[in-house]
Parts: structure tokens; C-alpha cells; sequence
């Protein structure tokens, strides 16, 4: 009898799956992917910021900095950023040069369209500011993505880069990122979580890009709120798809001529691997410095000790 009890029950709950469960689920793989084509559809206008203004380009109207006078010297910030990572070393070295200091594409104050947010459109998109602020030679420093930037900038116009800095920019396609990123890059659920941007969480993300316990500044906060979510998916995985369609130490060794290039890592880089800085020795004349205790970002965490390296360098 029991049994007999135990059988309806399921045949019960069977039917009412059937009835309720297969629609509900239906129900929200809709709600699931209706989520990411309006939340992969926003954009984002221009806007100043930062102290910088905008600059209309055939590429995209993007927001600039520039500072001081003498020779130019480009910043370009890396993933997830924005100009004011170089808050702490641009007013110096714009005491003896001009620098020029650009949001990429979907970052900071410029533009974030529905796509085009390949390395070597970021890079077109600096060499159009350069161009509309008359600049023919000038040193390049980039940060991390923004390594990679420079390159595409160095491969496209070699006769144009005098100098360049990478500071713990990849060698090679081997970004380690947590959990909590990794989910975020990823379709469907990675639009879900774009909804829920506590800055408890933003925190989180961000801690990787220093050393262990450093504290992470608001206003990089605020950066990474700039960005729309296709902005953050495309840029990543762009960056990738340029690294691995040919490692940046390789792209370096291959351009001619050759500016000269400093490469600086963080001895605690919890991004990339400090030892991969090693790769750099296959491009002539890299000179590399790492400098102890800081992270991925050490123009942030250790800007005296950057501001020391580029001097001696440029």
C-alpha cells in the first residue's frame, strides 16, 4: 500500500513539473538572455573627467589630459582603468615634459560604443589624438593592457615612438584572474552580475590588480563604474586575442627600429607572473627593473620608486 501511495505521490509531482516547472525554467533562460541583449546594448557618450577634456577623432570622442611642456611622454592606462591611475607621476614628470594622458575606448571619460574595441583600434584612437595635437615623436608609457597598446602603437608607427615603458604589461596571453572575475567574464551570467555593481564587490575585483592588502583607492572605484559591461568583456577579450595571435616580447623583437624599452614589474604581481618579465630579454636593448613589495600596479602603489626608474630611463 505504501508503495502504491509512494507511486501516486510521484506521479503527482511529475505532473506538476511538468505542468509548472518546465515553463518557469523556459521562463528564465528568456528572462536570462533578454538580460544580456539590453545590458550588451548600452553605450556610453563621451564625458569629461579627470581634468581632461574631449577630443573629437575619426575613431571615437575620447577625454584627454595634457599637462606641462618639452618633450611629449603618452600614458596609456591598462584594463578596467582610466587616466587617473596616473595621478601620482604624471604632475612630475610634466614638470620638465609634456604629457599627454588618454582614456581608451570604453574607459574613463571617452566614448563606449557597441564594439571596436580591438588593441589596435585603441592604439589608432592614440595616434589620432597625437595627431590632432601635432605630435610626431614622443615616448610611450603603458600600463598592463595598455602595454599592449603601446606595441600595436610601436608595430603601426615605429618611426614615431622614441622611448617605451611597459609596466607589468603580459609577455605572453597568461592573465591569472579570481573567481569572482572569471564568473564575471562569462555570457549570460557575467550580464547578471553586471547588475549588482556594489562597490564591496568592485573592491574585490580590483585588490587583484595590487599587492596583498593594499588599499585599493576610491576613485578607481568610480573607474570601473565608467564602464559599460560590453566595454569590460570586449576589451578583455581583445586584449587576449591580441596576445595570443602573437606574444607581445615577440612583437617588440620584431619592430624596426627598435625604440628603446624599460620594462618594470611588481615583485608581487598577483596578475601576471613577475618571472615572465623574463621574456623581455629576447627583445634587444629591454632593459628590466622590478621593484619589491608592490603588485600589478606599481605606479600606483610605489610611484616614487617608478618616478626613479623613468627618470634614469628617459
Amino acid at each position: 500500500m505504501r508503495d502504491v501511495t509512494k507511486a501516486a505521490a510521484s506521479q503527482t509531482m511529475a505532473s506538476r513539473w511538468g505542468r509548472w516547472g518546465v515553463p518557469a525554467c523556459a521562463l528564465i533562460v528568456l528572462l536570462l538572455v533578454g538580460n544580456a541583449y539590453v545590458v550588451d546594448a548600452k553605450t556610453r557618450a563621451a564625458m569629461a573627467r579627470d581634468g581632461g577634456g574631449i577630443v573629437d577623432t575619426p575613431v571615437v570622442e575620447a577625454n584627454v589630459k595634457v599637462e606641462g611642456d618639452g618633450h611629449p611622454i603618452v600614458l596609456i592606462h591598462g584594463f578596467g582603468a582610466a587616466m587617473d591611475w596616473w595621478d601620482d607621476i604624471a604632475p612630475t614628470l610634466a614638470n620638465d615634459h609634456r604629457v599627454v594622458r588618454i582614456d581608451l575606448i570604453g574607459h574613463g571619460g571617452t566614448a563606449a560604443p557597441v564594439s571596436g574595441y580591438t588593441i589596435e583600434r585603441q592604439a589608432s584612437l592614440v595616434l589620432a589624438i597625437l595627431d590632432k595635437l601635432s605630435i610626431d615623436r614622443f615616448i610611450v608609457i603603458g600600463h598592463s593592457m595598455g602595454g599592449e597598446v603601446a606595441t600595436a602603437l610601436a608595430e603601426a608607427n615605429p618611426g614615431r615612438v622614441e622611448r617605451m615603458v611597459l609596466i607589468d604589461s603580459p609577455p605572453v596571453a597568461e592573465t591569472t584572474f579570481k573567481f569572482l572575475t572569471r564568473l564575471a567574464l562569462m555570457p549570460i551570467v557575467g550580464e547578471l552580475l553586471a547588475r549588482a555593481k556594489a562597490d564591496a564587490i568592485i573592491r574585490r575585483g580590483l585588490a587583484q590588480g595590487f599587492a596583498p592588502g593594499f588599499a585599493v583607492p576610491n576613485k578607481l572605484i568610480a573607474d570601473f563604474r565608467q564602464l559599460t559591461y560590453t566595454a569590460f568583456r570586449s576589451a578583455h577579450d581583445n586584449s587576449v586575442a591580441y596576445e595570443k595571435a602573437k606574444p607581445v616580447y615577440e612583437r617588440l623583437a620584431a619592430i624596426s627600429p627598435a625604440p628603446p624599452l624599460l620594462v618594470i614589474f611588481g615583485s608581487r604581481d598577483q596578475l601576471v607572473s613577475p618571472a615572465s618579465a623574463k621574456l623581455y630579454e629576447n627583445v634587444p636593448g629591454a632593459r628590466i627593473a622590478t621593484i619589491d613589495g608592490v603588485g600589478h600596479s606599481p605606479m600606483v602603489e610605489a610611484p616614487a620608486k617608478v618616478l626613479e626608474l623613468l627618470k634614469s630611463f628617459i
